[in-house]
């Protein structure tokens, strides 16, 4: 082929005007490969903008579309072109060219296909064709055809290379396109979108950098969501900047393109924090959605070339394009993060379902045992005060320290319904209660650790000055559970960080090991009563009397893990300070004597509460469940009535109200197998005076008597 390309004879192809007359909307082909309505109308535009007639032809050489220059080179001389064969737009010679040149089986489809045809209406003058093949999933899905006249004509100086070159470029932002269209029509997932964004247009406009910034509603700022650069990625996804800030906050803001070539001499340009100044050229577009800019694409060239408006063009299309998408997708998000949070509040729902079930099973178990222990207990305490063998003594002793040991075990069985605090809270510094904790614990797990050859460190980081009001005790347990849970998550020795904040009026207290981890099912169930993955050594209920502890506290508990990396537990508690010193236990004098009336459902129980108080120099009548009880208080006089709480029929609540409203001067006494779940307040609220937990010891029936004594003499004086 000649080198250069002359004028023709007969001078230059003036087109047709009548050029309207040609459809521009051809109909699709059935069996058509690849996604030609979609290609056709994202590359219309860039089509218009070719200099040279082009065809774009599907797999069986049909007419999809065509450019401005091909029209203005045929007229309307051909007619209709929309899904017409080639071949009728061709003369005979340039038919069997191109049957033979772009043919399906033809090979390498990377190869050009040049040729010398005639329109078959039109110019009466030969054209060079140059075709390239358009590939889709591996597959011939069309070709490019462009014409160009004869050596001879005088349009430009166009070698075989050029056109080449220039024809792979317009095939390549044909083909970006076709990618970010297949993106964002089969993807919901925004970083996916915003990837691809990025990563085309980068390629296609041939920039250093593509960052796609997104604009935050709430916070007023544009972050960067997306980065594609060969270096200071981390500094340039750091920047925050708001409306009207840098060039890319004035696009966002104005909503028009720019282009700024020596963007360091513009006042506007902001410096990326952490890079080095240097001459770079910047082109910025907008995103636009339902007229609003949801973010700003920012190309940037570093390398001394300057951007060109056919560059701020293409990059116009591309952010067209791809704005709806980005909007849909942060719908999505939202959607699923609503979702999300959907289903850990019913995930939550059905846990707190299950606690309260839980609880309410442990409460009637509680209850009954607390009766049981009562016959235990008081029987013991009754026999030990009446026998002076040592031996007999010692193992009633035993008998008692067992009663004692149990009912201790049912009141951590009732931990986990009991949600209000006890009300005798002290100032806490937590700084040292760590400190303390640690050391109590060390010779449970530092021995053992050091006899198996591994080491486990403790580190401390405590900042935090304020105190919390809470039980000593309690706390201590809490932090002594969080504690040998990190042991026991470092069979191998390592390290656990432990760390104290003031944040917000709150203390915060972090305890973080370097162990073996959980995964997600595993993290999600901690709390969970009885969940334990430490099999035979562990029962389950470490974790979720640390979270009681902590609601009780009005605190919040969490756990952050992942497998193979440690876990980090965060308590958070209200600071503080308790206003008043905690009320001093009450000194025993001498017991005043009292007409008592006893009232239980369970006989035993009620004939060892009966004995105690006679023990204690008490007149005692009985009587067995709330009916009788009534109907022994309407025939005696008494001045203490001592009630237990659960019975059938009449229960301690319905004879607290008789009682009070015949003789409010009475005082009323429950003693219940519900221990530390019934509420104080709701106690008051139904007249009761005073609160005994079961199991009793003779030294509570007795303090009992004399707090009665002490409220009966505050009323007489009152009176």
């Amino acid at each position: 082929m000649p080198g250069g390309i002359a004028a023709l004879p007969g001078g230059p192809f003036v087109p047709s005007k009548r050029v309207r007359s040609i459809r521009r909307r051809p109909p699709a082909a059935a069996g058509a490969v690849g996604p030609w309505p979609n290609f056709v109308a994202l590359g219309q535009p860039i089509f218009d903008t070719v200099p040279l007639p082009l065809l774009i032809l599907d797999h069986e050489l049909q007419v999809r579309t065509w450019n401005r220059s091909f029209t203005q080179l045929a007229g309307d001389a051909l007619g209709t072109l929309g899904a017409r064969p080639l071949a009728e737009l061709l003369q005979p010679e340039g038919a069997e060219w191109a049957a033979r040149q772009l043919r399906a089986d033809r090979g390498a489809f990377d190869r050009f296909a040049f040729g010398r045809v005639r329109l078959a209406a039109g110019p009466a003058a030969d054209l060079i064709a140059l075709g390239v093949a358009i590939v889709h999933e591996s597959r011939l899905a069309g070709w490019y055809l462009a014409f160009a006249p004869e050596p001879g004509v005088a349009i430009e100086e166009l070698t075989a290379a050029a056109r080449v070159q220039r024809e792979t470029s317009e095939k390549n932002k044909f083909g970006a396109l076709l990618t970010v269209s297949h993106a964002v029509a089969n993807s919901l997932e925004l970083k996916t979108i915003l990837a691809t964004i990025a990563g085309q247009v980068r390629e296609v406009i041939q920039t250093d950098e593509c960052t796609v910034f997104l604009y935050d509603e709430r916070e007023k700022l544009l972050r960067p969501k997306v980065c594609d650069a060969d270096s200071f990625r981390e500094e340039i996804m750091s920047m925050q900047l708001r409306l009207g800030e840098g060039i890319t906050g004035t696009v966002a803001q104005t909503g028009r393109g720019e282009i700024v070539n020596d963007a360091e001499r513009d006042p506007r340009a902001a410096q990326v924090p952490g890079t080095p100044q240097e001459s770079s050229s910047l082109l910025c577009v907008p995103l636009l959605a339902r007229e609003k800019v949801v973010g700003v694409i920012t190309l940037t060239r570093t390398s001394g070339a300057s951007f060109v408006p056919e560059d701020l063009e293409l990059a116009t299309l591309f952010a067209g394009h791809c704005s709806t998408a980005i909007e849909n997708a942060r719908h999505y998000e939202e959607t699923r993060a609503a979702l999300v949070e959907l289903r850990e509040t019913q995930a939550q729902l059905v846990q707190s379902a299950k606690l309260n079930a839980l609880g309410e099973m442990a409460g009637g178990v509680a209850h009954d045992f607390n009766n049981l222990l009562s016959a235990v207990l008081g029987r013991t305490q009754l026999l030990l005060q009446n026998n002076t063998d040592p031996e007999i003594r010692r193992q009633l002793q035993v008998i008692e320290q067992a009663a004692l040991d149990g009912a201790d075990k049912v009141r951590r069985v009732q931990e986990f319904t009991r949600v209000r605090s006890d009300g005798h809270f002290t100032t806490l510094h937590l700084n040292e209660m760590l400190r303390n904790v640690v050391e109590r614990t060390r010779p449970l797990w530092d021995v053992g650790t050091k006899r198996n050859g591994v080491a486990v460190d403790v580190e401390f980081d405590l900042e935090a000055r304020q105190t919390i009001a809470g039980s000593a005790a309690e706390i201590r347990e809490l932090f002594t559970n969080l504690m040998l849970n990190a042991v026991d998550a470092l069979p191998w020795g390592g390290q656990i960080r432990i760390s104290t904040r003031d944040d917000d009026g709150h203390v915060v207290v972090r305890i973080r090991d370097t162990g073996v981890g959980m995964d997600e099912d595993t993290r999600q169930r901690a709390f969970d009563p009885f969940f334990s993955t430490k099999s035979e050594r562990g029962t389950g209920l470490g974790l979720s009397v640390a979270r009681g502890i902590v609601n009780r506290h009005r605190g919040s508990i969490a756990v952050e893990s992942e497998p193979h990396l440690g876990a980090e537990f965060t308590v958070r508690f209200p600071a503080g300070e308790t206003p008043t010193a905690p009320p001093p236990s009450h000194a025993l004098g001498r017991l005043p004597h009292f007409r008592v009336l006893a009232v239980d459902d369970e006989k035993p129980v009620l004939d060892v509460l009966a004995d105690l108080l006679r023990a204690l120099g008490q007149e005692v009548d009985t009587a067995l469940g709330g009916a009788e009880g009534l109907k022994r208080f309407e025939q005696g006089e008494y001045q203490v009535v001592f009630t237990d709480l659960s019975m059938p029929g009449v229960n301690g609540w319905d004879l607290t109200l008789a009682v009070k409203s015949r003789r409010p001067d009475i005082a009323v006494v429950v003693v219940t197998g519900w221990g530390l779940q019934l509420e104080e307040e709701t106690a008051i609220a139904h007249g009761v005076d005073l609160l005994v937990a079961k199991p009793f010891s003779i030294e509570d029936l007795e303090q009992a008597l004399q707090r009665v004594g002490d409220s009966l003499a505050v009323r007489g004086a009152g009176g």
